[in-house]
Formats: structure tokens, C-alpha cells, sequence
């Protein structure tokens, strides 16, 4: 029984495959760095930061939460580069696994324009009722006002253009033309 020739692979997933290798590289590396600092923060100086009252809560939860948050960049970092690598090797697991990456990470995009509101209401609660009582709080207020509209606009803007564009690469991704070039290769990978 003779096996069909491998399809020419296509520079559309070679170059896809090869970006994303790059940014799992620097995600990476990201995430070691930041695994770096966690480890780094003693818990006395967390405990010092919690036992003052202008660290908005948020903070706090990041601090005493950071290992767990920096082993789960380091974990999605790594799973981003074994998928990448797998896609430029033409498997159909990363195909796939690569597809559920693009829409949870669309997703989660959307998920964080939630944030910006607590964002910046703990950024105005670092600050005594008394000072934003003065006119020049009264100006800190409207800035910030005007600051969490900009940011907010700003990233449902974003969020709305990364969707489009993972939606575009999920579809492509999707399309019979590729969907040949890893069906070829399944008895490799």
C-alpha cells in the first residue's frame, strides 16, 4: 500500500507557527523572570504591605497569590511553545490545541475589559476621603473619571480587534487547504 505524498507545507502556517515561537520564547522567559520575583518577595513584605491601609486589596491578593499566578504564566507559557513547536511540525493536536488557545485567549480579552473598573476604583481608594474632598482631589477624581473611559474604550477596542483577528487565524487554521497539510503528515506526528 502506497502512502500519499506529503503536501507542500504552506507559508501561512510556517510563519504563523514561527511568530509564535518567538512570542512563547519571550512569554517564557517572562514567566521566569516573574517566577524569579515571586520568589524573591518574602512573605514579612507582603505582610508589611497588607498592614497598610492605601494597598487596594487587589494588590494584596496578586502578592499573597503570586507564586500559584507565576506558576500558571510559566505553565501556559510552555504549553504556548509545545503547541507553536507542534504546529510548525505540522501536527493536528496543536492544530487543534492552537485553535483553543486563539479563542480562550479572544475570550479572556473580553474577560479583562471586566477589570478595568475595580481598577481604577482602588486607585482613587488609596486616597483619604479628606484629600478627595479638596479641589485638588476633586481634579484627581475627574482625571481618573476620564482616565478609566479612555481605558475602557481602549480595550474593548482591543479586545474587539484581537477577536477579529483570532477568529481570522482560527478560521484559517480550519480551512480544508490546511486542514490537508497536517491530515498528510498524522501517521508522522
Amino acid at each position: 500500500m502506497n502512502t500519499p505524498p506529503a503536501l507542500p507545507a504552506t507559508g501561512f502556517v510556517t510563519v504563523l507557527a514561527r511568530i509564535s515561537l518567538v512570542l512563547a520564547a519571550i512569554g517564557l522567559a517572562w514567566a521566569l523572570a516573574q517566577m524569579a520575583g515571586a520568589l524573591l518577595l518574602s512573605d514579612d513584605a507582603v505582610a508589611y504591605l497588607a498592614a497598610r491601609p492605601e494597598v487596594p486589596a487587589s494588590v494584596l491578593w496578586l502578592l499573597e497569590h503570586r507564586h500559584a499566578l507565576s506558576l500558571a504564566v510559566l505553565v501556559l507559557s510552555a504549553l504556548f511553545l509545545a503547541v507553536s513547536w507542534g504546529l510548525l511540525r505540522r501536527r493536528e493536536w496543536a492544530r487543534v490545541a492552537f485553535v483553543a488557545l486563539l479563542l480562550a485567549s479572544a475570550a479572556a480579552n473580553f474577560g479583562g475589559v471586566a477589570l478595568v473598573g475595580p481598577f481604577f476604583d482602588g486607585l482613587v481608594g488609596m486616597y483619604p476621603p479628606e484629600f478627595l474632598d479638596t479641589p485638588e482631589g476633586r481634579q484627581f477624581a475627574a482625571q481618573m473619571r476620564f482616565n478609566r473611559l479612555s481605558m475602557l474604550v481602549t480595550s474593548v477596542a482591543g479586545a474587539v480587534v484581537f477577536a477579529g483577528l483570532h477568529g481570522w487565524l482560527a478560521w484559517k487554521l480550519g480551512t480544508a487547504a490546511v486542514r490537508a497539510e497536517f491530515g498528510a503528515r498524522r501517521g508522522a506526528g
